[in-house]
């Protein structure tokens, strides 16, 4: 009786634990798999030996085996266009020379280089905006100098044009007023860009020299030429005055020499 007992409450307690819930004690679950991302970067453009050399990177992660049109532009005029068989692992990195040997040379100085990979659009990509680069790169030849830009020089004068003076009483207190024609001359060896003239007169008795008017605008003026400008009519009560011209006074343009921009001349009466 004991025995048979025994083995109903076996029986019972497996049954038991057969209905008790499953969850929690099925198969481990698996990790979500990455997102597959093809994506291909032109890192970097350089030159050697004045050769343009550019590097390639996978930036994805998946693997990289296709013909892909490569296209590089020297001041925005295409020097190779070529197809390059790209085998790259996530992360790989090549690089190569631009062009069959010799390859592609740049010469002289700041040079517009760009370099795309993939121009046809050949990967479906995360983002295509890293496919191109565009960097300024010089190189000059063994023993080449690198030139020195010609710099302007500038110089001022003016003459006094419809002269009058009047004498309205007794005393000698003169009106004086007149036209104002300005000549810059560029006698340096390159161009000059565009800059002002001020124009300052003292009280006719010697005083200090104060602004007479706005600032004059003078144009761009090439290597060796000359500009003429008349200004408004300028009018002074007193003893004849003394005017002096200052071009580029701000320093706007860089000049081989900064000492010869004044030009000083006294009313002719």
């Amino acid at each position: 009786m004991r025995t048979r007992f025994l083995i109903f409450g076996l029986v019972a307690a497996c049954a038991f634990a057969l209905a008790l819930p499953t969850r929690g004690r099925g198969r481990p679950q698996r990790s979500p798999q990455p997102k597959q991302v093809t994506d291909i970067e032109m890192t970097d453009v350089w030159a050697d030996q004045c050769r343009l050399w550019v590097r390639v990177t996978n930036k994805g992660n998946t693997k990289i085996d296709k013909v892909l049109r490569e296209v590089v532009w020297v001041d925005n005029v295409i020097k190779d266009n070529s197809l390059t068989h790209y085998v790259l692992e996530p992360g790989a990195v090549f690089a190569h020379g631009v062009g069959a040997d010799p390859g592609v040379k740049i010469f002289g100085l700041n040079r517009s280089v760009k370099a795309q990979v993939d121009v046809d659009n050949a990967l479906a990509e995360l983002k295509e905006d890293n496919n191109a680069k565009n960097v300024t790169l010089s190189c000059m030849l063994p023993g080449e100098k690198i030139p020195v830009a010609a710099k302007p020089d500038l110089v001022v004068s003016f003459d006094f044009t419809h002269v009058i003076r009047k004498d309205p009483n007794a005393d000698g207190h003169y009106i004086w007023w007149a036209d104002i024609v300005f000549t810059v001359t560029n006698q340096g060896p390159g161009g000059a860009g565009a800059c002002k003239i001020l124009l300052a007169r003292d009280n006719g008795a010697g005083g200090p020299f104060n602004p007479s008017g706005p600032e004059i605008s003078v144009p761009a003026v090439n290597a060796g030429q000359s500009v003429t400008i008349t200004s408004e009519s300028y009018q002074h009560t007193g003893p004849a005055p003394t005017y002096r011209a200052t071009v580029d006074g701000h320093n706007a343009v860089a000049e081989t020499n900064e000492g010869n921009n004044t030009f000083t001349k006294k009313f002719p009466y």
